[in-house]
């Protein structure tokens, strides 16, 4: 990940911190006012044909393949779901 600097409006700015407490009131769990406009600019690139896979996607992919591969799989799944925990996005 690298860091870098947007610029908004101030109206922008504050519908962004309301959201974000809203969110994080909602899930139990501070939700990052840059965590939702990262997901955002997913959602934009994907609309404009860029794929980016999420997290959540690699992780949900992976489930599925539970049973189909080898027994030592649904091990090697887990322990990457753990190093997933500690992606900082």
């Amino acid at each position: 990940m690298e860091r870098t600097t947007i610029y908004l409006d101030k109206p922008i700015k504050l519908s962004l911190m309301e959201l974000s407490s809203e969110e994080s009131k909602k899930k139990g769990k501070r939700v990052a006012v840059a965590e939702m406009i990262r997901e955002a600019l997913i959602e934009y690139l994907e609309k404009k044909g860029k794929h980016i896979e999420s997290k959540k996607t690699v992780i949900k992919r992976m489930l599925l393949t539970k049973g189909a591969l080898g027994e030592d799989f649904e091990k090697r799944v887990k322990e990457t779901q753990k190093e997933f925990k500690n992606w900082k996005i």
